[in-house]
């Protein structure tokens, strides 16, 4: 069993363990009974608004992109809905392995080059999404212990972040030389060469955009937009269960939620949704049944849109779903340190 296939079985026995954790707490009948009487139409503009984020998220990074190579949006939007899906069903961050290999095979952009560009793409949503759990903790929110001992932990990572791309800006290679000199030989010097062949890229994809302050404002703006259209989406399948759940307290559950994905989880995420979005929205006030009949419920719908959606981006691209999979889960990590031509790895 290679190191991939061991880490997607002891992922999917975590996600059993939650299940069945979930399961034995929450009231599966009540969960079931909620479940039966919600609103169709409801859960069907839940599912239209979500449509709406991959555009934004395109758009992103296609800005991000720009100096390396010109995409067109709607294939930009196409990688996305792609990768998202294999991301979903692969959950060993082979999302964003699978966007660098579809833009390598449609513009012949090395992974070596476009790995870091996604990097900092995806910290945009993690800030995004600091920023919005700040905003309910300083809005008074009433948090119990774990919870808003999380919130200060994202504060502190959303300083940590600020204080990076500033270092960045001011002082890239002095950055450089400082990770250089702190990463332990000892540690291999193959890895050693792609930790700092990846961090390279990030620096280099941040001073880049710190020369493009317009890009870089309508980046947290896009970023932003995104994160509260999704919890847009966590607000219409509560109202889709008859509940009317106060929007902040949407928007800071949304954040806690989306934090815990930095766990690894199950292949489709499947108990660890369950769980702790039963746990941050119960303990947000919601209730613990209605918090679990609205998580079920999101995971079904998402589950079905990217089903869908991934699948058709997938044939539109020119690639069959299978192999794409099987290209994604077993293509070698990339040698960040290696010259940019070098790079192998491709979906066919």
């Amino acid at each position: 069993m290679n190191r991939r296939a061991g880490l997607i079985a002891a992922q999917t026995l975590l996600g059993l363990g939650l299940l069945i954790g979930w399961a034995l707490i929450v009231d599966l009948e009540q969960v079931g009974r909620q479940l039966a009487g919600a609103s169709l139409p409801l859960v069907l503009a839940g599912g239209l608004v979500s449509l709406i984020t991959p555009f934004l998220r395109a758009a992103r990074w296609r800005l991000v992109l720009k100096p390396m190579v010109r995409v067109p949006l709607i294939e930009i939007w196409l990688v996305g809905l792609a990768s998202s899906l294999v991301g979903f069903v692969v959950p060993i961050r082979a999302g964003e392995l699978a966007r660098s290999l579809l833009l390598k095979q449609r513009h012949s952009l090395p992974v070596a080059a476009s790995l870091p560009t996604v990097a900092v793409d995806r910290s945009f949503d993690m800030l995004a999404v600091l920023i919005l759990g700040a905003t309910g903790a300083l809005t008074g929110l009433s948090l119990g212990g774990p919870l808003r001992s999380v919130l200060y932990a994202g504060l502190a990572v959303f300083l940590v972040f600020v204080a990076f791309v500033v270092l960045v800006i001011v002082a890239r290679q002095r950055v450089f030389s400082l990770a250089e000199r702190l990463l332990p030989r000892r540690m291999g010097e193959g890895l050693r060469l792609r930790l700092l062949g990846l961090l390279e890229g990030l620096l280099s994809g941040f001073t880049s955009l710190s020369r493009r302050p317009g890009d870089l404002a309508l980046l947290l703006a896009l970023s932003l937009a995104a994160a509260v259209i999704d919890a847009g989406v966590f607000y219409f399948m509560f109202a889709s269960l008859g509940a009317r759940v106060p929007p902040m307290v949407v928007l800071t559950g949304y954040a806690l939620f989306v934090v815990t994905f930095i766990i690894p989880g199950a292949p489709g995420y499947v108990g660890s949704m369950e769980a702790f979005g039963s746990l941050i929205f119960g303990a947000l006030g919601a209730g613990q049944a209605l918090a679990a009949s609205m998580v079920v419920l999101f995971h079904a719908l998402n589950a079905l849109i990217l089903g869908l959606s991934g699948s058709a981006a997938m044939w539109a691209l020119g690639f069959s779903p299978a192999a794409a999979f099987r290209s994604t889960a077993g293509a070698p990590e990339p040698d960040l340190a290696r010259p940019a031509e070098s790079d192998s790895g491709s979906i066919s």
